[in-house]
């Protein structure tokens, strides 16, 4: 049975500015934890790119089941989002992006509200981004404020520098179907290390039952 107070983890944590996004970007997170819901969402990565200092990174990125190992060009990108009627917290991810001529690029993780305005975001071996969020001019954005690394019953804090660097997210909509995706990781030292860019339309979203 779904809980009678939960809410989407993107509402909750931005609460009285939600109202504020464009109803694009709202219908993407309005999924409940405690629900059983679905929300599928498929475009392109008009750009898909890391730095050659990123590349020292790629391999344990994708270890714990991070980062996207290629670079390319209108990557064909799936994105499926669900919630669980056993699951009150969480609202989880699994990317897919197609490179031409290899094996599909599969990136999954779990999103949390966490307190405030920050959300963080799991992926393998209880490594997790911490992000803050806001809406500007109507446009839901997420800012890196560093990494944590749970081990056991500690919690390890790690700085964004000591990774490839601060990392924002923009989810703007552009129309009643689509919505543009624009993920940026600059190094204070080395500059832009990660990004990517993208356009999406939801194509399913309702009941997982």
């Amino acid at each position: 049975m779904s809980s009678t107070t939960s809410i989407p983890v993107i509402r909750r944590a931005l609460g009285a500015q939600w109202e504020n996004l464009h109803e694009i970007v709202q219908r993407h997170y309005a999924i409940t934890p405690g629900e059983s819901s679905r929300m599928v969402i498929r475009g392109n990565m008009s750009e898909v790119y890391h730095s050659h200092i990123a590349k020292l990174f790629l391999l344990p990125g994708r270890l714990f089941g991070a980062l996207v190992p290629y670079k390319g060009r209108n990557i064909p990108t799936e994105v499926r989002n669900w919630t669980t009627a056993q699951d009150q917290r969480a609202m989880f991810w699994h990317r897919t992006l197609r490179f031409p001529g290899r094996s599909p690029v599969i990136f999954q993780s779990r999103m949390e509200h966490r307190r405030h305005d920050e959300i963080i975001e799991f992926v393998k071996f209880g490594m997790g981004i911490r992000m803050r969020i806001s809406v500007e001019d109507s446009a839901l954005i997420f800012r890196s404020i560093g990494y944590v690394w749970k081990i056991g019953g500690a919690a390890l804090l790690i700085p964004n520098w000591l990774i490839l660097g601060d990392a924002e997210i923009i989810e703007k909509g552009l129309s009643e179907s689509e919505f543009f995706i624009d993920f940026n990781i600059i190094h204070p030292l080395f500059g832009k290390t990660f990004s990517y860019t993208g356009i999406f339309s939801i194509i399913e979203e309702g009941d997982t039952c």
